[in-house]
């Protein structure tokens, strides 16, 4: 008689403790990316995606796939859509673009203007992306993923960037339309390079573990050759070829050469020589890379100032901001050419890692300033 019961009893039991693990079961669910990242940016709003990244454990570019307040859409990265793409930037008007390192950020504002060729193919300067207000250098065999990218800004305005990551997610190069008049034509291209497939997995491989390398202790005929080399250069971009050729690394390199080709300096150059700059009104050149892209600035400094841990100096349109603590040591180079010594001065990080490098702004096949030579040798030396 009390079998019926008994059993209802049993399933209304059964119940509850299927619906209390099923409770525990969701309690004890990982939260997503997504969710993780946005408890991260409620914490924290100001913090940079490349910092975000790093805190979750991710890369920016994964961060950026698993979207939260952002629209990212995915574009081919291939290096023939990577160079379709950017001849195509003349038609967004003015942009902002922005290539940094870990330490360094270096910001330039501007249009670019359609490629012109000269009666031998070469690119005519100030045209496309050689030495126009976006000067840039691309390495795209490193990129590996693209994302165009509508977000709220800071300011209440809609944000709309093309940004470019390499095989490791890290960030190479990023593009923000900098004008109200071409939003279409940024939405006419993004149609246009949009990937077909948008729930396609991301594919990002992990951060090599090892520094620049080296090559162990180079023989005294190792080191002739590397200086009879080094007299025999003709035009500073000869300078990677011969680490290559030789298997060294650009440091080891540097100390090897000799101390009247080039010498190491303290860290506080890097403020004393933009600050001496400024004062002077010394056009300089300002190269920041990652590996997968070269951003060059052209001009004067205008402006210095310290905000927290970073250095900022600025002109119109142009801001370089560097993390001073990461600087450790910095080398200034003095390389044969054609057209005379070419001096630069470059910083590095405890791993060996450039982070920014300094030129005179001079004209093609033109010497650099004496007042250039001279603010670089009053530079304290180590």
């Amino acid at each position: 008689m009390n079998r019926p019961r008994q059993t209802t009893r049993l399933h209304t039991l059964g119940l509850l403790l299927a619906a209390t693990l099923a409770a525990a079961g969701c309690a004890n669910t990982a939260p997503t990316l997504a969710q993780r990242w946005s408890q991260l940016h409620q914490a924290q709003p100001k913090l940079h995606p490349r910092d975000a990244a790093r805190q979750l454990g991710v890369s920016e570019a994964q961060l950026l796939a698993a979207g939260t307040t952002w629209q990212a859409t995915r574009l081919g990265a291939d290096a023939k859509d990577i160079q379709a793409l950017y001849e195509h930037l003349p038609e967004l008007g003015r942009i902002k673009a922005i290539t940094r390192n870990d330490d360094v950020v270096l910001e330039r504002a501007g249009e670019v203007a359609p490629i012109r060729r000269d009666e031998q193919g070469r690119v005519v300067p100030g045209t496309g992306l050689a030495g126009g207000a976006i000067d840039l250098r691309f390495g795209a065999a490193q990129w590996g993923s693209a994302f165009a990218v509508v977000q709220p800004g800071r300011d209440g305005k809609t944000s709309r960037s093309l940004q470019f990551f390499d095989r490791h997610g890290q960030a190479v190069h990023k593009i923000y339309l900098d004008n109200d008049q071409h939003v279409a034509d940024f939405e006419r291209l993004v149609g246009q390079f949009r990937l077909p497939d948008q729930r396609a997995a991301l594919q990002v491989e992990p951060l090599p573990a090892s520094a620049p390398g080296v090559r162990g202790n180079p023989s005294s005929a190792d080191i002739a050759e590397l200086r009879q080399s080094w007299q025999e250069l003709t035009d500073v971009h000869q300078f990677p070829r011969l680490l290559r050729e030789l298997k060294l690394s650009r440091e080891q390199a540097l100390e090897l050469i000799g101390s009247q080709s080039a010498w190491r300096i303290g860290p506080q150059a890097l403020q004393l020589l933009i600050e001496d700059a400024k004062s002077r009104h010394q056009p300089i050149m300002v190269f920041v890379s990652n590996g997968g892209m070269t951003q060059i600035y052209s001009g004067l400094i205008d402006k210095t100032a310290i905000k927290g841990e970073w250095y900022n100096a600025s002109a119109a349109d142009f801001e370089l901001h560097v993390r001073s603590g990461a600087i450790r040591h910095g080398w200034v180079v003095r390389r044969p050419t054609d057209h005379g010594i070419v001096t630069s001065v470059e910083f590095y990080d405890a791993a060996g890692r450039q982070l920014v490098n300094f030129f005179s702004r001079r004209d093609r096949g033109q010497p650099e300033t004496e007042q250039w030579r001279r603010m670089v040798a009053d530079l304290p030396r180590t």
